[in-house]
């Protein structure tokens, strides 16, 4: 895509919807069209951000600005009017461009970020909340391979709103996994609602320590020990009528059940459990300012084996669900390339890969497609992504999940 630069100058208020797709310098989506940034410490950080769009979108908006104040010169307006004069709504075909899947993820994030600050009483932030949760949700369905494999390579690259990242991930792990349980669906509701929200009383706290260079204080730790019972105690007072899920908020931390069987604790503490284990593997993998990330490999360890060592009914579930090398992390292959993980296979260990590196350690022109279940093409071990320094194009590794090699090997989700 090609950007240029804008000014807020350039825009509506803030406050109002947006005409078109905010981005970074990079490229990375900051703000989708139509979304109305109404928290003023967002808006301040906009307002000290180089912004850029795409440069279609900027000439359309430039016509339109010219038509509006071409109107107010004819009305006979002053001239301060006229340069004040925008657009009220912004284009139709802007609108309803099809956003890829990590724009789609970024706009959502960004959504349940502002959500997450409304939670109180007398707010509409349980509407919001419930219309995330279905756009998510259907957006997840669609587009499982591609959903992973974006927040698996974001979770390792960047750490800019950690938490609702977080959520988001460990709302798409943790709903697939009940899925593969074949829980109720109300069970899986309350699953996702508490997924959104479990880490509602410290996100800000949670957004500063993941780019933090230097272990959280006293103080902090407190913050972070008694998160769960104030989250849930402000989500009840807030509104959340759904039990199952304010308990398993206030539970999400508390490993006293492990161990015992699933199916005969009440539902709120199975909810708890699975989150539990959700949020655990969604954390081991994700980089901090003090940290690098863990291989999906060894998160796996922490988060998917019971107290005897072993995949436990969760722990199973939730290793079909991501798989031990999920899309988006990096991988070495019997061949001795180095590769992408593009989607899951019918087993963890047989993903579809995207071979970046050859042996000799040049880099493709064009990512190669290697099916795993070949022995010349075995994964051998997980690959740090801090070794991985090339760069490719995003949207042709991923357009290999659609192509022949692919139609036998992935994962049942499907998603494509």
């Amino acid at each position: 895509m090609k950007l240029v630069a804008i000014t807020t100058k350039d825009l509506p208020p803030l406050d109002r919807a947006l005409p078109f797709p905010l981005r970074d310098a990079t490229g990375r989506l900051l703000v989708g069209a139509g979304i109305k940034v109404a928290d003023e410490r967002l808006r301040q950080e906009l307002l000290q951000t180089p912004l850029f769009a795409e440069e279609h979108h900027c000439a359309e908006w430039q016509r339109r600005l010219n038509a509006a104040m071409d109107q107010r010169l004819r009305e006979g307006a002053a001239l301060k009017d006229v340069v004040a004069a925008r657009p009220d709504t912004a284009p139709r075909e802007v609108a309803a461009r099809s956003l890829s899947t990590g724009d789609a993820w970024f706009e959502l994030r960004s959504r349940l970020d502002a959500v997450l600050r409304d939670v109180g009483p007398g707010t509409d932030w349980l509407a919001r909340l419930d219309d995330l949760h279905a756009r998510g949700r259907a957006l997840l369905q669609r587009r499982a391979e591609e959903s992973l494999y974006h927040f698996v390579y974001e979770s390792v690259h960047f750490s800019e709103r950690y938490s609702a990242h977080h959520a988001w991930m460990t709302l798409a792990l943790a709903e697939q996994t009940a899925a593969l349980l074949g829980w109720p669906q109300p069970h899986i509701d309350s699953l996702g609602r508490a997924a959104l929200t479990m880490n509602v009383a410290m996100a800000r706290l949670q957004d500063h320590l993941a780019i933090a260079r230097v272990p959280p204080t006293d103080e902090q730790h407190r913050e972070i020990a008694g998160h769960a019972e104030r989250g849930a105690t402000l989500l009840a007072a807030a509104g959340l009528e759904d039990t199952v899920a304010v308990e398993a908020v206030r539970l999400h931390h508390d490993a006293s059940a492990e161990g015992r069987p699933l199916q005969e604790q009440p539902p709120e503490r199975q909810v708890a459990r699975l989150l539990r284990r959700a949020d655990i593997f969604g954390a081991k993998i994700s980089r901090r300012g003090s940290r690098p990330a863990m291989s999906p490999l060894a998160a796996a360890r922490g988060a998917c084996l019971g107290p005897d060592g072993q995949p436990d009914e969760i722990g199973s579930a939730l290793l079909r669900a991501v798989g031990l090398y999920p899309p988006g992390s990096f991988v070495e292959l019997a061949s001795g390339e180095v590769g992408i993980v593009v989607a899951r296979g019918r087993r963890a260990n047989l993903p579809l890969v995207a071979a970046l590196v050859s042996a000799s350690g040049s880099v493709y022109s064009e990512p190669v497609p290697r099916e795993t279940l070949d022995r010349r093409y075995a994964v051998k071990t997980a690959v740090p992504p801090q070794r991985v320094k090339v760069r490719f194009q995003h949207d042709k590794v991923l357009a290999l999940a659609s192509g022949p090699i692919a139609t036998a090997s992935l994962s049942p989700f499907g998603g494509r």
